[in-house]
């Protein structure tokens, strides 16, 4: 892997945990550089990167700040435009999960496709209810390869995000998010405390991590008239 790659998806992280908090100055190139060991031509590379997804923009004169995110008063939407889970993009309020279902098992078709495994390679699959200060948030059906590192019934009470970047030093970096309107099936309406057939919105997602592997082939369900999402679009400077 590139070592600009390694240095914006490191900077993208603290960005996203609120490390660098959101409308203040970015360090500097200066002090990057060093804490990198690397030129000021890699280093450019990677902030390049971050600007291109807008994450952070420049002041001539000024220097280079991390973009603010969205106010207060619309903080229950979910960024699409953003590979992160409930618990960064609701950092300031209450989530909880109720596990379903969890077990180990060999992948399906589908599951091999999307995740480029063997039909040998043992997955990880698990369903939760993510509760945002005590309400009814989503239901979460996940499958990850057994490979990418131990996981426990503990481990899904929290952020998984959290955990595999800690303990396996595995970033989501990029993902494919493919967004629809369904009907709640049977599972899903016991699941969100709604009535069957009633209306949701799905988030169908392949996340990839720093090294441009997929980790991770979920479908999130959200009750239409509770959810809310964003995408902002920012475009590339020619």
């Amino acid at each position: 892997m590139y070592k600009y790659r390694e240095i914006y998806s490191d900077i993208k992280r603290d960005i996203l945990t609120n490390h660098y908090r959101a409308g203040t100055l970015l360090p500097t190139q200066e002090f990057f550089a060093e804490k990198y060991d690397v030129s000021r031509i890699t280093l450019k590379k990677a902030l390049s990167l971050l600007e291109n997804e807008g994450l952070i923009f420049s002041k001539q004169g000024s220097g280079t700040y991390i973009r603010p995110t969205i106010e207060n008063n619309t903080s229950e939407l979910l960024p699409l435009d953003l590979p992160v889970g409930v618990t960064y993009s609701h950092r300031d309020q209450e989530i909880k999960s109720n596990i379903l279902f969890f077990d180990a098992r060999l992948p399906t078709e589908e599951e091999q496709q999307n995740l480029s495994l063997n039909k040998t390679d043992p997955v990880y699959e698990f369903k939760r209810v993510r509760l945002l200060n005590g309400q009814y948030y989503s239901f979460e059906h996940v499958v990850m390869p057994v490979a990418i590192a131990p996981i426990t019934e503990e481990i899904l009470q929290g952020s998984v995000y959290d955990y595999l970047g800690h303990e396996a030093k595995l970033q989501l970096v990029d993902a494919r998010r493919i967004v629809y309107a369904d009907h709640a099936n049977e599972e899903v309406s016991d699941s969100l405390g709604i009535k069957k057939n009633n209306p949701v919105l799905v988030i169908e997602q392949i996340g990839y991590d720093q090294k441009g592997r997929a980790f991770e082939f979920s479908k999130s369900y959200f009750i239409s008239n509770q959810s809310k999402f964003v995408l902002d679009v920012h475009l590339k400077k020619l």
